[in-house]
Formats: structure tokens, C-alpha cells, sequence
């Protein structure tokens, strides 16, 4: 059977890892500046209770906030990162779990060799007890014939007290259970996709599930087949081998404006040294470097500028150090002093497989540099990953103390 792991209000729960008292009481994550500029990002049962949702612009709910005396705690996303990473490690420790992947921050699936309802709810039982001794944050768990009815699952154990926090969906309880899950709330089916659907009368997973396999391709194509085959208890879905990005970029919104070239390229190196690591995650190269800039375009009384440059290597390349001297020269040529800059970003593209690399004819760097390239880069990931990302750095990256001038905002890796 697939598992699928989903933390609760995971960024509230991590925050109240170290500030227990807060427990019980209405607690909201947010890009705050202090000046009611951002939104809310997380938020627990209790802030949900209140009337609070996510997405809510501080600005517009401030009066209910303090009304009714809620927690506002700035984003910390390296901390929601660290927490995750010993999540990954405490399970896989127990070596309960096959193939347990991180699908995001908060998400987890894997397999179990067992069909057995109650055994596996009792595995499901042990891995969320552990969880939550190991790391404070709870859990909700499903289980099924395919990751998206494992995710459906988890979906009953959100919604249902009844299940507390369990659900195990077996193959003769798919179709009842299918009935009750609303076509939006189904993995895969995008927001686009949700008015198509209810204009051919599909209101329910299990609607969606009795149209033929060549109604679903003609109007969704291989992507709403492979959906339609999960709920029906068919695995069409390979988490392990997804198709390589191509590009790979981290922006940056930024909760304080900032006009400081050094705190632009603090941040710009953080985001070069994220996108390499995916890169190599990924097994990839990449061929060309963009760095942009801008201003905040909802700042009339601003002066408004936005820039962006490309450079394209000599070499293809996963070097961190490379990438980073790119990132510094494109900044130095696009950057003009005197605006109030709100977002700042790296793109990787040009992206081939690392598995034969074709250096330049004219290329000082030879097959023996590379080689120590690797072996260094390969040596930083993997102190990281074990004791903590960013444990081995580069200066210009500063550390998580610096608060003088930091924009304080947060780092979002998008998929192009």
C-alpha cells in the first residue's frame, strides 16, 4: 500500500516547538515587515476559528487580529526545512517505509509491504507517535492502492475527528469513499481544470473516476489520465523518477524594501546556492545564468525600475562557485543605486544531464578540475545534509544572525 505523511499547520507547528505556551491560542505565520505589509502564510485551528484564512493580507485583517488577540511570528523557513530534513531522518531510521520520498516541505509518501487495514493503521499509528516525540510536530496520515488515494486518505484524516488522524482506505471502501470527496479537493486536478469539470456535471472523485479513460485524455490529456487511473486503484504516478526541471529559478519577495547592492547580493548568493543544490539533486548543468531586479510596481510614489541579465558559460556546470561569480557580475551590471528594490531572483537554464559533459575547446578547465569540483560540491551537500543546511557556506552568504538591513522575506524555488 502507499503512504502518504501531511504535517499539520506545519509552519505553526514548528514555530511552537520553541514557544509551547502558545498552545491553545490563535497563532498565524506571515511575511510580516511590521508595518502590516505582508500575508498570512500558515495559521492554526484556532486562528482558522477566529475567521482568519491563509492568503489574508495583514493589512486587512488587522483589527480582527488584534481583536482577538492573535500571535503574528515572522517566517522562518530555513528552521521549517531543518525540521523537515529530521523528519526524513526519523522515519527512515525506523525502516518501517519503502521508497520514502519528500514530495514538499511538509508532505511525505512511501510504501508499506502490507494490505492489511489494521495492521497498517497500526504502522501509520507508530510512525505518527514517533513524529511527534521525535520532533513536536503532529502529523496526519493515509494509506492506499496509489499515492493520490493515500493523499485522499489523508484528506478523510484532516476532515474526520473520527479517524484521529488515521486513515486507511481499503480497495472495497474506494468508491464510498470516493463519492464524498469533492472533484476540487482531488491531487491533480488543477483550478482550470475544476470549472471543466463541473460543465460535464463532475462534482465528486468518484464522478470523475466513471468517465472512460478516452473522455478523460480528449479533454485533460496523459496528465488527467494518470489521475483518473490513481482513483481508480491504478499506480500511474513515479514520484522517484520526475521529469527534470527546465530551468530552475528562486525569487525572493521581500517583506522590507531595500537599496543596499550588499544585501541584494547576500541574498542573490543564497539563491544561486539553493538552485545549484537542486541542480545537482537533479543530476543536471546548467548552461546559462539570469539575475533580476525590482522595484515594488504597487508603490506609485516610488520610482520604478526592474532589470534582468543573462550570461551564458563557457561551460556547462553544477559549481556553486561559478554560479555564484555570475550571479555577482550580472548584479554589478544590472543593479543602479537610489530605488527601493522588492524582489530579486536567479535563474538556471540551458539545462542538460551531467552525464556527459561537453567542455569547451578553448576551456582552461580540463577533466581533472571537474573532477575536484565534483568531489568538493559532493562533500558540501553532503555535511549539509547531514548536519543542517547551509552548515557549510560562503561568506558572502552571511548568517542566520545578520539581521542589520536584512529585507527579512522569503525564498520561493519555482518549477519553469
Amino acid at each position: 500500500m502507499y503512504i502518504h505523511l501531511d504535517c499539520n499547520n506545519f509552519f505553526v507547528s514548528c514555530e511552537l516547538v520553541s514557544r509551547p505556551e502558545l498552545r491553545g491560542s490563535a497563532v498565524v505565520v506571515a511575511n510580516d515587515n511590521g508595518n502590516n505589509g505582508g500575508i498570512i502564510l500558515a495559521l492554526n485551528q484556532e486562528a482558522k476559528a477566529v475567521g482568519l484564512k491563509r492568503g489574508n493580507p495583514l493589512f486587512q485583517v488587522s483589527r480582527l487580529i488584534e481583536q482577538q488577540h492573535v500571535t503574528v511570528i515572522d517566517v522562518h523557513h530555513q528552521l521549517y526545512h531543518d525540521i523537515s530534513h529530521r523528519i526524513m531522518e526519523e522515519v527512515k531510521q525506523t525502516e518501517m517505509v519503502l521508497d520514502f520520498v519528500q514530495y514538499s516541505v511538509d508532505e511525505f509518501f512511501g510504501t508499506m509491504p502490507d494490505d492489511d487495514p489494521q495492521r497498517l493503521r497500526g504502522y501509520l499509528q507508530q510512525l505518527k507517535n514517533l513524529i511527534l516525540e521525535k520532533t513536536g510536530i503532529p502529523v496526519s496520515c493515509g494509506a492506499g492502492l496509489s499515492y493520490t488515494l493515500a493523499k485522499t486518505a489523508t484528506w478523510f484524516a484532516k476532515h474526520y475527528p473520527a479517524y484521529e488522524g488515521i486513515c486507511v482506505m481499503a480497495a472495497d471502501k474506494r468508491e464510498l469513499a470516493l463519492a464524498k470527496v469533492p472533484i476540487a479537493d482531488v491531487w491533480g486536478i488543477g483550478r482550470r481544470s475544476i470549472k471543466k469539470l463541473g460543465l460535464e456535471g463532475i462534482q465528486t472523485a468518484l464522478d470523475y473516476t466513471r468517465k472512460s479513460e478516452a473522455w478523460v485524455r480528449r479533454l485533460f490529456n496523459v496528465t488527467g489520465v494518470r489521475t483518473w487511473k490513481e482513483l481508480r486503484g491504478e499506480p500511474a504516478i513515479t514520484l522517484a523518477s520526475r521529469e527534470r526541471q527546465k530551468s530552475i529559478m528562486y525569487s525572493r519577495t521581500f517583506a522590507h524594501m531595500t537599496d543596499s547592492k550588499a544585501v541584494l547580493l547576500k541574498e542573490l548568493s543564497n539563491y544561486a546556492t539553493a538552485a545549484t543544490r537542486r541542480l545537482r539533486e537533479q543530476g543536471s548543468l546548467c548552461g546559462a545564468v539570469t539575475v533580476f531586479l525590482a522595484t515594488n510596481r504597487h508603490r506609485a510614489d516610488l520610482a520604478q525600475y526592474d532589470a534582468e541579465d543573462t550570461v551564458k558559460l563557457t561551460t556547462a556546470t553544477d559549481d556553486t562557485r561559478v554560479v555564484m561569480q555570475a550571479v555577482s557580475a550580472l548584479l554589478e551590471h544590472i543593479y543602479q543605486p537610489h530605488y527601493q528594490y522588492k524582489q530579486a531572483g536567479v535563474i538556471l537554464s540551458q539545462l542538460q544531464s551531467n552525464s556527459g559533459m561537453q567542455l569547451d575547446l578553448f576551456a582552461t578547465e580540463q577533466a581533472e578540475d571537474r573532477t575536484r569540483q565534483k568531489r568538493l560540491m559532493q562533500t558540501i551537500d553532503s555535511i549539509n545534509e547531514r548536519f543542517g543546511k547551509n552548515q557549510i557556506h560562503f561568506a558572502v552568504q552571511g548568517t542566520d544572525n545578520e539581521t542589520e538591513d536584512d529585507p527579512a522575506g522569503f525564498m520561493r524555488p519555482h518549477n519553469v
